[in-house]
């Protein structure tokens, strides 16, 4: 049943609606009928509507505000509204603000009928989306464990997260582990071994298993897989890293009692910030590295095999990857950003990057290079923007920014132009082709593919260059031509309008008087048949 009152200066226009409803509609419950605004505020201020059936002055000149107050204060009320012809356009405004439909005065039987119908059809979309939600949240609930390990997995991988972020995300997933953090890699020793003749199956029980040994030996810490072979351990560090290492040593050695399947650890260093969790995971994946010296069924800490060496973990990598990206796309400015955050960090490894300064630059050269070639770009060799004879003579980090810096701008500049040129050639192509195929049916999406060039960006550059939609700009072109066509020759308004692309002769006429100001027949009159 639905609540519904009707609202209108005229008590003769609510009587004839009520009575209506009333007659037809058993699921609308008429509950009153208002002629004054004071009254109708008091009772939707007490009461639970549902409906309201309203006239579009029922409140005055600002109705649209009265309305949006009333939609935002009673979420659930919705209206249908009528007026005159002259209110057409505040009629189909107010659908903007609330209204599932509206009708012009007199309101008649088959008008009313199709508005109630219209939000009977709107709550049943509402509760089908309701319910739908419903079942989302649900299977969102179903699947919450995987969204953990997800977030668990960027954690590790990406430095993406503030500490802010880390912790609220904590919080969400009810993950406590107290600082400082640090990270313990599990890998399956000859995974390969393990997996032979094995189902799909059969090949996760595995880590699975692994995981949940490893789960009910560990504490202030949180463990999930992160691959088939390979369990990440997030650790709240209480003791000296020598406890640590001997918790590892323990697990391992239940993990081959239990499982009779051998594994490695890798430690990582600990660390008092929760955003550089990633670099203790990659410091435990280098020490992992070194099985190959210590030994399969090891258990390693980075601390052990690399005391010294903060360097490789802690370089932003993320931040030479986005730099790369960027210099390809030709934005300069970011390319600046990125490169002072890169060597903000170098700065604090001054002595380990001294001795590898020319192969992290030479690196990142040919990373531009590759990337460049992967997105199609064919240009010049990497060399005609970065010397790399004057990579290799880099002798301190300032030399090195300063290397970058310089030729970065060259070579963003080069690039910027290159596309430029590429627009202007592909812009070109669009052109010609609207020219010889105005008749047929043109869209951005069909130009797009038959340039060969990205939908979007394309659209982009079309509407920048022209100033109009490609809709409007093949509608010139079309109107131009058929302006041709009346001036010289005698075919019919039928046959030009199928000669210029439209099937229907009055989608024809309505776009010449839009684009041309007078109908094609006037036009033909005035410049034509009056000349004669």
């Amino acid at each position: 049943m639905f609540n519904v009152i009707i609202a209108d200066l005229e008590q003769s226009h609510t009587l004839g609606i009520k009575s209506y409803i009333d007659a037809n509609f058993l699921q609308f419950k008429i509950r009153n009928t208002f002629s004054n605004e004071k009254d109708f505020y008091k009772y939707i201020k007490n009461n639970s509507v549902d409906l309201i059936i309203m006239e579009i002055r029922f409140l005055g000149v600002e109705f649209f505000k009265k309305m949006s107050e009333i939609s935002s204060l009673y979420k659930d009320t919705k209206f249908i509204v009528y007026g005159s012809v002259s209110d057409t356009a505040y009629l189909e405004k107010a659908l903007e603000i609330g209204a599932v439909s509206y009708t012009i005065r007199p309101v008649k039987p088959l008008d009313l009928n199709k508005c109630l119908n219209a939000y009977i059809d709107y709550v049943k979309a509402k509760e089908a989306l309701i319910k739908e939600e419903k079942l989302l949240a649900i299977e969102y609930v179903q699947n919450f464990k995987l969204f953990e390990d997800k977030f668990l997995s960027v954690l590790i991988n990406e430095s993406i997260f503030d500490k802010e972020e880390i912790k609220s995300s904590f919080d969400y997933f009810n993950i406590y582990i107290t600082p400082p953090y640090t990270v313990a890699v599990f890998r399956i020793d000859s995974f390969r071994k393990h997996i032979i003749n094995k189902s799909q199956k059969e090949k996760h029980l595995i880590i699975f298993k692994l995981l949940k040994i490893i789960n009910s030996n560990i504490s202030n810490a949180k463990a999930f897989i992160n691959l088939f072979n390979e369990v990440v351990v997030i650790l709240g560090v209480e003791n000296e890293i020598e406890t640590v290492l001997d918790n590892m040593i323990n697990i391992k050695q239940i993990i081959k009692q239990e499982t009779d399947i051998s594994v490695s650890c890798g430690i990582g260093r600990a660390y008092d910030d929760a955003d550089k969790i990633h670099i203790s995971f990659l410091e435990a994946i280098t020490a992992l590295r070194y099985r190959c010296i210590v030994g399969y069924n090891s258990v390693i800490a980075i601390e052990y095999v690399e005391p010294e060496n903060t360097f490789t973990a802690s370089y932003p990598y993320d931040r030479e990857r986005l730099l790369i990206y960027t210099a390809v796309i030709g934005e300069y400015e970011y390319c600046l950003k990125l490169l002072n955050e890169i060597f903000d960090s170098i700065n604090l490894n001054k002595e380990k990057f001294k001795a590898m300064l020319p192969q992290v630059v030479m690196s990142m050269l040919i990373s531009i290079n590759r990337n460049a070639f992967e997105q199609g770009l064919k240009i010049e060799p990497i060399n005609k923007f970065f010397d790399t004879s004057k990579v290799l003579a880099l002798k301190n980090i300032d030399e090195a920014y300063n290397f970058l810096k310089e030729n970065l701008k060259i070579f963003c500049d080069y690039i910027n132009n290159f596309r430029k040129n590429i627009e202007d050639e592909t812009f070109e192509k669009a052109i010609q082709y609207i020219n010889e195929n105005y008749f047929k049916s043109i869209s951005y999406k069909s130009l797009g593919r038959s340039l060969n060039y990205n939908i979007k960006y394309f659209k982009k550059i079309f509407e920048e260059r022209t100033g109009k939609h490609i809709d409007d700009y093949v509608a010139r072109i079309r109107i131009d031509k058929a302006k041709d066509l009346i001036l010289t020759t005698k075919l019919t308004d039928d046959l030009i309008a199928l000669k210029v692309g439209y099937d229907d002769v009055n989608i024809f006429r309505q776009t010449f008087k839009r684009l041309e100001g007078i109908l094609a027949g006037d036009f033909r009159y005035i410049n034509k048949d009056l000349k004669k």
